[in-house]
């Protein structure tokens, strides 16, 4: 099923690049002919960019938030590189790696990655997704609490990653290569369902994961790393070298 989206632009805001081949509805009374819709709201005194969508007959919404909520108690309270996360990729002391994360999603691995002193480049291939993320970026990069994280040595891509990683490799060769494909959720609590469900809503199906992982794997410098859950086969069906498991989480990791 094909879901239709639009722009609410009740005041003349102008649409994200990536939303502007979306419909533009002023009457609010015209969004119930969508299956959801941007728009822009003032959440503590910011302008976000958040998405709208009905589930259960109940309004949800969604944004990226890289300064505060969830992303700020891991970037305070997350471990720093004694994390699974960090084992998983490598970090040491004094190394920076540069770290190609290929399924950015709502960029929350990859504002921790930034936290523990990685070089981001992410991709994201769902335009709805990635104008999220990159709302949420452009907003940080201004924080003062997260200027110095998200104003550089963090860019995002919008576009297949099997084709932009080839692409991003030759101009730089990624030390590590993040793979986070999307895969159902155990966890049935309202908060991850609701979420999950709005990113699903947004994404659509994931059928060529298993490609990523061969093309990854010519790609990168040290290392691809792949986070499924627990109860997941690893991705393309290929053993990895190594795993650490977290809880509900593995990482996979191959070793070039």
């Amino acid at each position: 099923m094909n879901f239709q989206f639009t722009f609410y632009q009740p005041q003349d805001e102008i649409a994200p690049v990536w939303l502007q081949s979306l419909a533009v509805v002023k009457d609010k009374n015209d969004l119930v002919d969508y299956q959801g819709y941007f728009a822009y709201q003032q959440v503590a005194g910011e302008t976000v960019l958040s998405f709208y969508a009905e589930l259960d007959k109940q309004l949800v919404t969604i944004n990226v938030d890289l300064v505060a909520g969830q992303v700020a108690y891991r970037r305070q309270h997350g471990g720093g590189r004694k994390q699974h996360i960090a084992k998983a990729c490598g970090l040491k002391a004094n190394w920076q790696p540069k770290v190609l994360d290929a399924t950015g999603g709502l960029g929350r691995d990859a504002a921790e990655l930034r936290n523990l002193g990685c070089e981001l480049r992410i991709i994201e291939r769902s335009p709805y997704v990635a104008s999220l993320l990159q709302d949420g970026i452009t907003r940080a990069a201004y924080h003062p609490q997260t200027q110095q994280l998200f104003d550089q040595s963090f860019e995002l891509f919008h576009g297949q990653s099997i084709e932009l990683i080839e692409t991003l490799a030759k101009t730089e060769k990624p030390d590590i290569i993040y793979l986070d494909p999307m895969f159902p959720p155990r966890n049935k609590s309202a908060a991850v369902k609701k979420e999950m469900r709005l990113v699903k809503l947004l994404v659509g199906e994931d059928p060529d994961a298993d490609k990523l992982l061969p093309v990854a794997l010519e790609n990168v410098a040290k290392r691809v790393v792949v986070k499924r859950p627990n109860y997941a086969p690893y991705l393309n069906k290929q053993k990895p070298n190594m795993s650490i498991e977290s809880k509900g989480n593995r990482f996979d990791i191959y070793v070039i």
